[in-house]
């Protein structure tokens, strides 16, 4: 049987965040699968191996029915995030051949010019907020960049992108949803009249088919969004935790100077320390066992990523992050079939950002006038960090 002691847990509530890591403790702890009565009641998968199993049975833990929340009824379905297999394959196969290893590569000149361009723009000043001047505008012009989108409009996506979050949380209409549809629309459809002749993916979308007919254009307007929404906040929160780490832990930073090799294991393990996809939803399609709990076609499951990302059953001191933790079989960009299709992307954007501040900054430190704030959410982690800047 579940615990019935997670009556008041609300992923929603403004101080959520706030020592979540106990309460998922506490749902790893008990027997059987923690419950909550919001939302229309739902299970939690916090247990690594529980989640696992969720992740890898798409057919027993369903996406189609939506992956928030609650579920979203201010905007439609996300694709392909938001649909089963195999439908979900044709979908994202218009997506994946530019986000592998071998493409991502190929764009860090642009990466890294939009990081340098992005520092060149606080370079005199020793206190900021980490967010708001680095570790927001990047994920957003990169994910503007990735698809084809004006830099310009950087600012108004970003507000739409937030407000929609808000949308999604209370189900009160703001607007936010239509207008980030609108725009999109908006583009696709220029896309459409104007060419640009690019092998890239806006072309891939606009001109691309599944199951043999040519995508309409509320499933191209929906993978634009996507790309974009699910671009802006999980990188930001992984970077901004990247700087919190180094910022206390100097030791970290000289290691990471004297040995580069270990950046890109430093920074798996800072996704798996801060799951900055929290948490997603999954509906259960039939009558199955989790955690030793029987759930029935229809029961909501939470997939916990950041309880199952700290579970100490599977991760050594999994409260700390290790430059060199290996192996390191995080779930902090999914698993199975709706693993993150631009991780790799991700994974550049910060690369070469921490390689940049290295190069300009002797060390990092926390602002002891003012407060690190967190994020309550889907997507959780830092939101503001004030920083010194030590050059």
């Amino acid at each position: 049987m579940g615990d019935q002691g997670f009556a008041g847990f609300d992923i929603h509530a403004a101080d959520a965040r706030d020592g979540a890591e106990h309460v998922w403790a506490r749902m790893r702890e008990q027997p059987g699968l923690a419950q909550c009565p919001l939302y229309g009641g739902f299970h939690v998968a916090a247990r690594y191996d529980d989640l696992m199993a969720v992740l890898m049975k798409p057919d027993l833990f369903a996406s189609g029915e939506g992956i928030t929340l609650p579920a979203a009824t201010v905007r439609s379905p996300h694709i392909p995030a938001e649909v089963d297999p195999p439908r979900h394959r044709d979908y994202r196969a218009l997506l994946t051949r530019f986000l592998t290893p071998g493409a991502v590569r190929a764009m860090e000149p642009r990466v890294r010019r939009l990081v340098t361009e992005l520092l060149d723009r606080f370079a005199g000043e020793t206190r900021v907020d980490f967010v708001e001047v680095f570790a927001r505008p990047l994920p957003v012009y990169a994910s503007l960049d990735l698809v084809g989108l004006p830099p310009e409009d950087a600012p108004l996506l970003d507000s739409l992108v937030v407000e929609l979050h808000e949308e999604v949380a209370t189900g009160v209409r703001t607007g936010a949803a239509a207008r980030l549809t609108d725009y999109v629309t908006d583009a696709v459809r220029a896309a459409v009249a104007a060419p640009s002749g690019r092998d890239d993916l806006m072309a891939s979308i606009v001109g691309g088919s599944v199951a043999g007919r040519p995508l309409t254009l509320d499933e191209q307007v929906s993978m634009i969004r996507l790309l974009l929404i699910g671009g802006f906040d999980t990188t930001a929160i992984a970077l901004a935790t990247a700087l919190w780490w180094l910022a206390g832990h100097p030791a970290d930073v000289a290691r990471l100077r004297a040995e580069p090799g270990l950046t890109d294991s430093f920074i798996e393990d800072v996704v798996r320390f801060t799951s900055p996809s929290t948490y997603l939803r999954r509906v259960a399609t039939s009558e199955v066992e989790l955690g030793g709990v029987r759930l029935r076609p229809g029961d909501q499951v939470l997939a916990a990523f950041g309880a199952a990302n700290r579970d100490p059953a599977k991760f050594d001191r999994p409260d700390e992050i290790l430059l060199d933790r290996k192996p390191n079989p995080h779930l902090g960009f999914g698993a199975g079939h709706h693993r993150c299709v631009g991780s790799f992307f991700a994974k550049l954007e910060m690369r070469v950002a921490i390689e940049e501040l290295l190069a300009r900054y002797d060390g990092f430190a926390l602002d002891p006038d003012r407060p690190v704030r967190l994020a309550s959410g889907l997507n959780q982690g830092i939101a503001s960090l004030p920083l010194i800047l030590r050059r």
